[in-house]
C-alpha cells in the first residue's frame, strides 16, 4: 500500500481526474494530508507551476510529476509515458504506461479494444500502420509505402482524423474510425509502432493488449523498466528502407511474440496489475532520488530551457529557409518538410 497526495486545487478538472485514476487502484490510498503522504503527485510538473505551490516548498523531497503528454518538463523526478533519453531523464525519470496518468480518466482509450479483443479474426495482414504524419519518421514511412502495393500490408495516413479531439459530431465518425483502427490491427500479425510527436506511442500498448506483435521504431524511447520486452521487434529508425524485409524475416514468430505481448500487458499494465506497477515505480523514483543531483538540475535548468527553445527556433527557421529555396527554384516541397 502506498499513500499519495495529489497536489493542486480540488476543484480543478485535472486534479479530479488524476485523483480518480489513482483511487481506482486497490493498493493506493489518496490522502488529503501531504504530511501523511509518501508521494506527492503533480500532474502539472512545469517549473513555473511547481515553484508556486506551497506543498512543494514544504515537501520538495516527496514531489514527483506524472504525465502522458508529448511535451515534457523534467523539472521534477517523474513518471512520463513519453520518457526518452536525455541528460535530465537519467536517474530522474521512469517510463510509465499511458494508462497510468490521465488517459483512462479523460476517456481517450479506444473503447473498441474491449469489444474486439477476443473476437476471432483471420490474420490477413502481415503488418499494418494507421496514424498521422506527426514526425519525419512517419512521413518517410508513409511516402515509402505510397508507391508500394503489397496485398498483405496496410499503411495509411489518418491526418484527416483527430483521435484526441473531443468532437464526435464532425465530418468523421469517430467511433467508426476507432473500430477500423482496432480491426485492422487485430487482422495483422505485426503492428508497426513508429515514434510520433514523441518517442513513445500509445499504439504499442494497444497492440500488446490486443495480442499483436509490436514493431518498435523509436531510437530514443526508454522502455518501461521491469518488463521483458523481447516480444517486440525493434527496428532502428535508419533501417526504415529495409522494414519490409526485416518483418518478413521474422514472420514465423508473430504468434509467440503476440502471445508474449499480451501476457506482459496483463502482468504489468492490465486493470489488476497497473496499480502494483505504479507503486513499484513511485518507490523506485524515491530510492534513486538525490538531493545533490536535484540541486544541480534546478541550478542549470533555466539555461537548459533557453538552449532548448533556441534549438527549436533554429530548426524551424532552417526548415522555412529550405522550403523557400524549393519555392524559388520551382521544385515541389519534399514530403518530409511539407507538414
Amino acid at each position: 500500500m502506498i499513500f499519495i497526495h495529489v497536489a493542486g486545487h480540488a476543484g480543478e478538472l485535472h486534479h479530479r481526474e488524476l485523483t480518480s485514476v489513482l483511487r481506482a487502484f486497490d493498493n493506493v490510498t489518496v490522502t488529503a494530508d501531504p504530511d501523511l503522504a509518501e508521494i506527492i503527485v503533480m500532474g502539472d510538473g512545469r517549473s513555473a507551476s511547481v515553484q508556486k505551490m506551497d506543498v512543494y516548498k514544504r515537501f520538495p523531497q516527496k514531489c514527483v510529476a506524472i504525465s502522458d503528454s508529448d511535451v515534457l518538463d523534467y523539472y521534477l523526478p517523474a513518471l512520463y509515458a513519453s520518457n526518452h533519453k536525455t541528460p535530465l531523464s537519467r536517474h530522474r525519470a521512469l517510463t510509465c504506461s499511458p494508462y497510468t496518468s490521465l488517459f483512462a480518466a479523460e476517456g481517450r482509450r479506444n473503447a473498441w479494444i474491449d469489444r474486439l479483443v477476443d473476437e476471432p479474426m483471420p490474420k490477413t495482414l502481415l503488418y499494418s500502420f494507421m496514424g498521422g504524419s506527426t514526425c519525419m519518421l512517419r512521413k518517410r514511412l508513409l511516402r515509402q509505402y505510397k508507391s508500394i502495393d503489397l496485398p498483405d500490408v496496410h499503411v495509411a495516413a489518418t491526418d484527416h482524423y483527430k483521435h484526441w479531439s473531443p468532437d464526435t459530431n464532425g465530418p468523421i465518425d469517430k467511433s467508426a474510425q476507432q473500430r477500423l483502427y482496432i480491426e485492422t490491427m487485430r487482422r495483422s500479425k505485426f503492428a508497426l509502432c513508429p515514434r510520433g510527436a514523441s518517442p513513445s506511442s500509445i499504439r504499442l500498448f494497444e497492440a500488446m493488449e490486443l495480442g499483436v506483435a509490436p514493431v518498435v521504431m523509436a531510437d530514443t524511447w526508454i522502455p518501461v523498466d521491469g518488463v521483458d520486452w523481447s516480444f517486440c521487434l525493434f527496428v532502428k529508425e535508419n533501417q526504415i528502407a529495409r522494414l519490409d524485409a526485416i518483418v518478413r524475416f521474422h514472420e514465423d514468430e508473430w504468434r509467440d511474440r503476440g502471445a508474449a505481448a499480451r501476457l506482459a500487458f496483463n502482468q504489468h499494465f492490465g486493470p489488476q496489475s497497473l496499480g502494483r506497477t505504479l507503486e513499484r515505480q513511485f518507490r523506485q523514483l524515491q530510492d534513486q532520488r538525490s538531493i545533490h543531483r536535484e540541486r544541480i538540475v534546478h541550478a542549470v535548468y533555466p539555461a537548459l530551457q533557453v538552449w532548448k527553445q533556441s534549438k527549436a527556433m533554429a530548426r524551424e527557421h532552417l526548415r522555412t529557409l529550405v522550403l523557400r529555396g524549393f519555392r524559388l527554384i520551382g521544385r515541389p516541397f519534399p514530403y518530409e518538410l511539407n507538414r
